[in-house]
């Protein structure tokens, strides 16, 4: 009896090592297969350079533009304004293109961007963002 209860434990045990050994580490950020650098600067005025940027992962903005849902290639943007206080989980931004054209675009405040920098690495809500301003 003794023998099953602690084989029982150990098995447990070992089930809760072995499954968490897929989390990453709270310090990662995905780094994308394209490799894009920007000045962010936050709602502090702190303005930070971060290479090897994504939006939650992926190499474009994502969000609505009034009912529709839209993607906007990190290729084509100059930059990134903030304009309007979140409300109702949502905050408002203004994608400016290389092209001069404006795009409005409203994200989740809890979309998040990653970066690197040159002291490790970054992660910003989009609720906590001034500019973004693309290399």
């Amino acid at each position: 009896m003794a023998r099953a209860i602690f084989s029982a434990i150990v098995l447990v045990g070992l089930w809760f090592l072995l499954t968490g050994m897929g989390i990453s580490p709270e310090g990662e950020v995905p780094v994308p297969e394209s490799s894009f650098s920007a000045m962010v600067t936050d709602d502090q005025g702190i303005t930070t350079k971060c290479e090897n940027i994504s939006w939650e992962g992926e190499v474009y903005f994502k969000g609505k533009r009034g009912r529709a849902l839209i993607t906007v290639p990190f290729e084509k943007v100059k930059k990134a304004v903030f304009v309007a206080k979140p409300e109702n989980g949502k905050v408002d931004f203004r994608i400016i293109l290389k092209t001069g054209e404006a795009v409005a675009i409203t994200f989740d405040e809890d979309a998040r961007l990653f970066g690197t920098t040159s002291f490790g690495t970054y992660k910003i809500f989009a609720k906590n963002i001034k500019e973004i301003i693309f290399d």
